[in-house]
């Protein structure tokens, strides 16, 4: 291609690395979004459900323990790693040939178009979805199995890990089980990255320095990335909540569970069976998780993943 060519390496290495770290000291948090939003019924209801995040993080490590929180964490950081790789190598990709093109150039002295990295982000997503799903289906079926919201609706399947969880999908829903919430995902993950990079890219913008050869500081990268991941985690909350009912509801079908285990059948229906069911703030169900989740995990995650970046990059100035 030329030695114009833009080297993804450095992008390719660092988000590896990132989409671990961020994932590890934030999964807890993720643990006690999917509990709380698997559950149909408030804790005014059914003493025995979380009441808020604090309450699922106190009684899942009391309860639990350590393991308890960290379930799923093993398949995530695994099978993360390449997925956050594909995901912001693509996003690079994307962006430089969507900046390519004369529609998105910002007139004179204007700002850059934030339609470049909210499309960007759309399709790193459909892309990085093909690895992340099986991965998010695994891991939030082992989240919340031992939730009171799963007992509620006869979805607790006892899985005893990551391997036996895959092997049970497999074997009871086949290889379509692992997929077969990849528009329902794509729904939910796909705005979310939309929205974060439009509000990531003007936000790291107004926070970078005057001169323009500095790098921005640690402190402004994570700001602009956790106020960003708050803002997209919090809008689209409604369609992550109506796409883990649904990865968990065909578990329990599968596996034989009760009534109330088959419920929604597909993202739309999901939306208004919960609005119907549990009023809008029942869309809301795990949002305080959700930003509590978000916000640290995409700070940290784009934070690790420019630094270690220019360190390369850096490095490789040096080499040269």
């Amino acid at each position: 291609m030329g030695s114009s060519s833009p080297d993804f390496g450095p992008t390719m290495v660092s988000s590896a690395v990132a989409g671990v770290v961020g994932r590890l000291f934030c999964h807890p948090l993720d643990t006690c979004k999917a509990r709380l939003q698997v559950q149909t019924l408030s804790a005014a209801h059914d003493s025995s459900m979380y009441r808020h995040t604090a309450d699922a993080l106190v009684r899942t490590a009391r309860h639990e323990g350590l393991r308890g929180l960290y379930r799923g964490f093993s398949v995530a950081a695994v099978g993360g790693a390449p997925a956050t790789c594909l995901y912001l190598t693509s996003y690079e990709l994307f962006a430089a040939q969507l900046n390519g093109l004369g529609v998105f150039e910002p007139a004179a002295g204007a700002a850059p178009s934030a339609a470049v990295p909210f499309c960007a982000g759309m399709l790193a997503e459909t892309l990085s979805c093909l690895l992340w799903v099986p991965i998010d289906v695994i891991k939030e079926r082992l989240q919340v199995q031992n939730s009171p919201g799963a007992r509620a609706a006869n979805s607790a399947a006892g899985y005893r890990g990551p391997l036996h969880a895959g092997r049970a999908i497999l074997r009871h829903e086949g290889a379509r089980g692992l997929y077969k919430g990849y528009a329902a995902t794509l729904l939910s993950f796909g705005p979310f990255s939309a929205l974060y990079f439009g509000f990531y890219a003007p936000l790291k913008e107004l926070a970078a320095p005057k001169d323009a050869s500095a790098e921005p500081s640690v402190l402004a990268t994570l700001g602009a990335a956790a106020l960003a991941g708050s803002l997209a985690s919090f809008l689209t909350n409604p369609l992550d909540l109506v796409k883990l009912r649904l990865q968990v509801q065909r578990g329990a079908a599968a596996g034989g569970g009760g009534a109330g285990a088959t419920t929604y059948r597909g993202v739309g229906h999901g939306l208004g069976a919960v609005v119907k069911a549990e009023g809008v703030a029942g869309l809301f169900k795990g949002a305080g998780a959700r930003v509590a989740f978000h916000a640290p995990s995409t700070a940290i995650t784009m934070t690790a993943f420019e630094k270690i970046k220019a360190m390369i990059l850096a490095r490789q100035q040096f080499e040269d």
